[in-house]
């Protein structure tokens, strides 16, 4: 079996795993702590998230083209020594300032100290990456991480239960997490002095990271600017609704999270020694896989809306119902798109994602800022999905008018016809009354089997597949 596929099908379980106990983590906090208390939560973590992007100065993204290019094990052993070292500085810096600015952001100071260890894991994560070990990756951050959080707030509230101290749990799981991955990922640290730090290849890495930190910045505040901006149009209980209805459309870019750990050390790879039909055939073949796999999320979104906002939280969350479908499509279309800003950076083009981040931020806040003000969450989900759409469109043009780069064939379209064919006959299925006495799971089923079944005859998938699995097995 090819590497490549057995590492995805790794990461798949892990994020599987932990899409799983996220939803069942978010149905404990919604249930315990009220529509509420679960907004002032999640805002909690939503500044762990941005602050920890501050903290990881885009290393996050650019360390994993960066080692994944290294000849020398040492080299990159001194790469991942240094950016830790990096994170670390910074995080302290910008805890401290954080701190001395009270009230700067209306969070509990617990989850300012759990933004170091945050920090941290996210880069864990993309070094584990650049040395494509898919299996340390799952194994901490996902199944570990994610069963030790749940387990914690289960303690929590089974023997404490105080909501002004819920807070403490996301610090604690964090900082266990990361004394893991510190532990786990000892064998790859390195001594380095002024000569390593003065050298070519680490001002390299350090040029190619400053125009990332500015791309991450901008993803984390295009991610996030929506609850921030809601938090002064909309009450609490709409907050808490929208957070809810956002995490289940936060599902479908985790298919992109599933294979990018092992796509872009490999594009970076074939574009570097220039073989482009491999790089074109592995862009256009894993975009027609992520958005399959997008489509299928997307389909059960759409047509058991209501259920699953009801087995997930409870009855006062399907107020959510015509946000969460805005936002699953905007999604959608970010993955189907493919890895259009990983191409750019596999490519080495840091700075043209820096512009194209930059153009679709200043869109998206103006959006947001007039749709969250004047049509609520109704508005802010309608934004994201116009930006999310810009900028995948101007990513693909920058590629194909700077770099000559076409990530796609006449299959993508063909897959994209068939997918849309399929979403009409379950629709029509659906309005059978018959069919309507079926339960959910089984609905569920009779969907993925005829859209699977569709997928299979019409070729969609077929060997070729396959093959493609096996040319890119190459390290």
């Amino acid at each position: 079996m090819s590497s490549l596929l057995k590492g995805s099908i790794l990461i798949g379980a892990g994020t599987i795993y932990k899409i799983v106990l996220s939803l069942l983590i978010d149905k404990f906090l919604a249930t315990q702590l009220g529509v509420e208390s679960f907004g002032r939560y999640k805002y909690g973590v939503t500044i762990v998230l941005m602050l920890s992007t501050l903290c990881t100065l885009g290393l996050g993204s650019s360390i994993i083209r960066s080692i994944a290019i290294q000849d020398s094990f040492l080299k990159k052993k001194k790469l991942i020594s240094t950016s830790l070292v990096l994170v670390l500085l910074i995080a302290v810096f910008i805890i401290i300032f954080t701190l001395t600015q009270e009230g700067l952001f209306g969070v509990d100071s617990i989850f300012l100290f759990a933004t170091i260890f945050f920090s941290f894991n996210t880069l864990f994560n993309s070094i584990y990456s650049g040395l494509e070990k898919p299996n340390l990756k799952v194994l901490i951050n996902d199944l570990f991480g994610f069963t030790t959080y749940l387990i914690f707030l289960w303690l929590y509230f089974r023997f404490n239960g105080e909501l002004s101290q819920v807070s403490i749990i996301y610090f604690a799981y964090c900082l266990v997490v990361f004394m893991v991955n510190l532990i786990s990922s000892r064998k790859f640290y390195a001594k380095f002095n002024n000569n390593y730090i003065l050298s070519d290849d680490f001002k390299e890495y350090i040029m190619y990271s400053t125009p990332l930190f500015g791309v991450s910045i901008l993803i984390m505040l295009s991610g996030n600017l929506d609850k921030v901006i809601l938090n002064f149009f909309v009450t609490e209980k709409q907050l808490g609704i929208y957070y809810a209805v956002f995490n289940i459309s936060n599902l479908l870019p985790l298919i992109l999270s599933i294979l990018v750990f092992l796509y872009l050390p490999r594009m970076s790879n074939f574009l570097k020694d220039k073989k482009l039909n491999k790089a074109t055939l592995l862009s256009s073949y894993f975009s027609k896989w992520t958005m399959i796999a997008a489509s299928i999320i997307l389909g059960i979104i759409f047509f058991y809306t209501e259920d699953i906002l009801k087995l997930l939280y409870t009855d006062e969350f399907v107020e959510g119902i015509s946000v969460l479908k805005i936002l699953s499509l905007g999604q959608w279309v970010n993955v189907s798109l493919g890895f259009t800003g990983q191409n750019l950076l596999a490519l080495g083009d840091s700075k043209s994602q820096l512009y194209i981040r930059i153009t679709s931020f200043i869109l998206g806040a103006t959006l947001l800022y007039f749709g969250a003000r004047y049509y609520g969450s109704f508005g802010a989900a309608t934004s994201i999905l116009i930006a999310l759409v810009c900028s995948n469109v101007l990513q693909i043009v920058v590629l194909k008018t700077k770099h000559n780069f076409v990530g796609y064939r006449k299959q993508n379209l063909y897959t994209l016809l068939v997918i849309v064919f399929g979403g009409v006959i379950l629709s029509q299925l659906h309005k059978v009354s018959w069919v309507k006495d079926f339960s959910i799971f089984v609905l569920m089923i009779i969907d993925f089997s005829i859209f699977v079944l569709l997928l299979i005859l019409t070729k969609v998938i077929n060997q070729k597949d396959i093959r493609v699995l096996k040319l890119t097995d190459v390290k």
